[in-house]
């Protein structure tokens, strides 16, 4: 193993590119519809590659539109995908 590059900086997280911000808008369309305007200009200010990449997971995993929301304000403060609000089943089980 090569200890000497082991830390050295994943330049990976130092951009947000505009189309992974687009990835996100489509799968959050195709998830819940419609996106408000105030919404997707969040998304579009991301210029963090961790907060985009939480947000991928917690689009997918998300069990309605408040709880999306919710996440996305907190910015780069959370990181918590526990409860029903993470089971993207918990709204047709409600129905049932």
């Amino acid at each position: 193993m090569d200890y000497e590059h082991e830390h050295e900086h994943d330049h990976r997280h130092d951009t947000v590119t505009t189309a992974e911000k687009e990835d996100l808008l489509g799968l959050v369309h195709m998830r819940f519809g419609h996106l408000p305007d105030e919404i997707h200009e969040k998304i579009m200010a991301i210029g963090d590659l961790d907060v985009l990449d939480r947000l991928f997971l917690i689009a997918v995993n998300a069990a309605n539109w408040d709880v999306f929301v919710a996440e996305l304000n907190e910015g780069t403060d959370s990181f918590k995908m526990t409860g029903d609000g993470f089971d993207p089943l918990a709204e047709k089980k409600k129905e049932e």
